[in-house]
């Protein structure tokens, strides 16, 4: 998310009496306080952008009236040219956390984001994106999704169903889909395909599609 700057104030806090403005006048350490608000605590470069380590708070309108001014979200982390860029922690509106690494104000390589729901993803982000190896948490069962991503949803690896059973294949749109392999914790396996079927007619362009499991007879692993 962008910062909200067309209008601000700024407390130069590098020196020891303060000094007050309205726009960035020198290089140096303050604090920035924006018409909405939102204020940006850190030190900016000759050119009057943001570097090195900085805090950004967005404000907006909050309470059962929409009248009182409330914290929507909060980055906290390394700044470079103006833009977030290095290690940082955000909290996104909504309550969201990413706690990693960002570039050109996007979440970029290795990272943690915490939902509200409770799931957790760890591994690699690429433009803001799930991208690369990771693994998904899912807090309500404590199941877990570990493999490869691309584009922001999985496309190989597992599905580990806490004390039951571990698939092991092919994902698509976040869910088993095609060919793979599922060992319970009995030790028996079975090799199969997630395939998906048409409910009525199969002409019928309407109809619903579900994705069932086809596996060939299981036998217990030695």
């Amino acid at each position: 998310m962008g910062d909200e700057e067309s209008e601000f104030k700024i407390i130069y806090t590098d020196k020891d009496e303060p000094e007050e403005t309205n726009w960035v006048s020198r290089a140096g350490k303050a604090t920035a306080t924006y018409a909405d608000g939102s204020t940006f605590e850190g030190t900016f470069d000759e050119e009057k952008l943001k570097q090195g380590a900085g805090k950004y708070t967005w404000m907006g309108p909050g309470g059962e009236d929409g009248e009182e001014t409330v914290v929507t979200a909060v980055y906290e982390g390394e700044y470079k040219d103006g833009l977030k860029h290095g290690r940082g922690k955000m909290t996104f509106p909504g309550g969201d956390k990413f706690d990693g690494f960002f570039a050109n104000n996007s979440m970029e390589g290795e990272g943690t984001y915490t939902y509200t729901s409770g799931d957790i993803y760890s591994g690699s982000f690429v433009g803001g994106k799930k991208e690369g190896e990771g693994r998904y948490e899912f807090g309500k069962d404590e199941s877990q999704v570990v493999g490869t991503w691309v584009g922001g949803a999985i496309t190989t690896g597992t599905w580990e169903l806490k004390g039951a059973a571990v698939y092991t294949g092919a994902f698509k749109n976040g869910k088993p889909d095609g060919e793979g392999v599922i060992k319970f914790t009995s030790g028996i396996e079975q090799s199969g395909a997630y395939v998906a079927k048409k409910e009525g007619e199969e002409d019928d362009e309407g109809a619903p599609v579900t994705i069932t499991w086809e596996g060939v007879p299981a036998y217990a692993s030695n």
